[in-house]
């Protein structure tokens, strides 16, 4: 059976969007460790001052490495045609769909109502500017959907769970 090109494809894809989650959960504690008097920003005040935006993101970071190396792990697995690539890929897709509405849920509960409300009191371009970051907000998260999405419609494809069986023994083959 030939290779699919869409294990390929998510193959490469899992190990970019992992070490891109890496890099990603890195920069959000680095985020969170920064001084708040140094910056000036509306949502890392709102995020820091929620206590439960706090319990969230403490499950959330560690929850985001281990989705991160599972990808890499699945996306390896894709590249070498292993069953168990597939499987994590399928896993890796389901948790990033249910994580990534969750977090929209919470981040609108926590984050973007507090900011509408902020902007219902401003007027102006700082009131445009927290109703732009709500919309922003909400559209990231759509967007962060795309891909697991997608890496679970191609992973149910027939031909890539055909390419991903163990090969049939010939016919007349005695196993004894």
């Amino acid at each position: 059976m030939q290779r699919p090109t869409s294990a390929t494809v998510f193959g490469v894809l899992n190990i970019v969007f992992g070490a891109l989650g890496s890099f990603a959960m890195i920069f959000t504690i680095i985020t969170f460790m920064v001084p708040l008097s140094s910056t000036n920003n509306p949502v890392l005040e709102i995020m820091r001052n929620s206590p439960g935006y706090a319990i969230w993101m403490k499950l959330a970071i560690p929850l985001g490495f281990l989705a991160a190396g599972v990808s890499i792990a699945a996306g390896v697995g894709l590249l070498k045609l292993k069953s168990w690539g597939r499987a994590l890929s399928i896993g890796y897709a389901i948790y990033s769909i249910v994580a990534c509405l969750l977090g929209t849920v919470l981040n609108y509960i926590f984050i973007m109502q507090p900011l509408m409300e902020r902007a219902s009191q401003k007027s102006g371009p700082e009131a445009a500017a927290l109703i732009g970051g709500a919309i922003g907000g909400t559209f990231g998260s759509c967007f962060g959907m795309i891909y697991p999405v997608l890496l679970l419609i191609f992973m149910l494809r027939p031909n890539v769970v055909a390419a991903f069986r163990p090969p049939a023994e010939p016919a007349g083959m005695d196993s004894n």
